[in-house]
């Protein structure tokens, strides 16, 4: 059973709503975390976890992808006949042009038919956690289940977040007996992660009926219209999670990670599994005599000479003399000059602020530098 299950991830998300941060890139490949991708999380829990075969579905924009994951060598997973599959769309995707995750699964039907294990987790990229999935193959097996959807508890969700929500109605014995596609109420507590286990063979025949009646849609054309045919388990995860689907989801995720429980758990301290991603050479920091550093998480390369509170600095970011830089998330190579302000604001990567200038967002609304500007 150890390495019967293989991983199918997706690295696209009709739902999410990124902005300039997927103007140039996938969203797997969203910067996050001083020195990691979104996708590192997902792709780490599958490798610690044993899967080695795991197919990523991309769609018009992964070459920033595809130059992070290589031939997947930092997770260990650069083999022979399983290892690390990148899947473009047979067709050609126009940015902005929707394709449910039925369209995917059905354009990658080959990689299906020839891959060799008996079951299939399936993930979007965007869920970041910490979890073992030998555990939920286990469960999936004991307990006899045709689906296992893995799901997490949130309460008091409001209007916003529900409207990308998957709740499910989970009994005593785990049986999802109902499923709730982006509710205008809450009924329930228990919140779909867009994670689910499957025997291979029946995900290859539910994704050729769905496709054949022209369906498009994996939780509302598979998952929802088989609640009462098929055994439809849920299984709790209990762990630290949260779902990038937005830019405030986005930064606050981030901003988490300076809370040193929530950067052990995701890091994997606690249960060595950590989380790999491509390694690069740099230089360590240096702090200038004048710099005043608080609650941030800094990675190697960059040169602090004024003041950091409360932020996330990635990979040779310059923080000039008498600037304040405070409940920010400044991306690889940017550059605040003398003399600045920035608060609440998300850099995208070799962003440079001009001596003297003040960008204030909310942190409710915070504000978003697209690559490469000069402000």
């Amino acid at each position: 059973m150890k390495n019967d299950l293989m991983g199918i991830i997706f690295a696209e998300n009709s739902e999410a709503s990124m902005g300039e941060l997927v103007s140039v890139r996938s969203l797997a490949a969203v910067p996050f975390g001083g020195r990691y991708r979104i996708i590192d999380f997902i792709l780490s829990n599958m490798v610690n976890s044993a899967i080695i075969n795991v197919g990523i579905t991309t769609s018009y924009n992964f070459q920033s992808l595809s130059d992070h994951l290589g031939t997947g060598k930092p997770w260990d997973i650069d083999r022979k006949g399983n290892g690390l599959f990148m899947l473009p769309p047979k067709e050609i995707i126009e940015p902005g042009e929707i394709r449910g995750g039925v369209d995917t699964l059905s354009g990658i039907m080959h990689y299906l038919s020839k891959s060799r294990q008996s079951y299939v987790l399936l993930s979007d990229c965007n869920t970041v956690c910490n979890i073992n999935f030998t555990d939920v193959l286990k469960t999936h097996i004991d307990s006899d289940a045709d689906i296992t959807l893995i799901y997490n508890r949130t309460e008091n969700l409001d209007r916003k977040d529900l409207s990308g929500r998957i709740l499910l109605d989970v009994d005593e014995s785990k049986r999802v007996r109902d499923i709730h596609v982006y509710p205008i109420q809450q009924k329930t507590n228990y919140s779909y992660m867009h994670m689910f286990l499957i025997k291979r063979s029946l995900l290859m025949e539910l994704v050729g009926d769905a496709a054949a009646h022209n369906k498009h849609y994996i939780s509302k054309d598979i998952l929802l219209p088989n609640v009462d045919r098929l055994n439809i388990l849920g299984y709790e995860y209990t762990g630290y999670c949260r779902q990038i689907n937005n830019i405030k989801s986005f930064y606050d995720a981030n901003l988490e990670l300076l809370q040193s429980d929530v950067c052990n758990e995701l890091f994997g301290l606690n249960n060595d599994m950590p989380v790999y991603t491509k390694v690069k050479d740099t230089v360590p920091t240096k702090y200038g005599s004048k710099s005043d550093v608080s609650n941030a998480l800094i990675a190697d390369g960059c040169l602090i000479e004024g003041t950091v509170r409360n932020s996330v600095l990635f990979r040779g970011v310059h923080v000039g003399k008498g600037a304040t830089v405070e409940n920010c998330i400044l991306m690889q190579n940017s550059e605040v000059m003398d003399n600045c302000l920035t608060e609440n604001v998300i850099f995208d990567k070799e962003v440079v602020l001009r001596s003297g200038k003040k960008l204030v967002g909310q942190s409710t609304y915070p504000m978003v530098i697209e690559k490469r500007s000069i402000i």
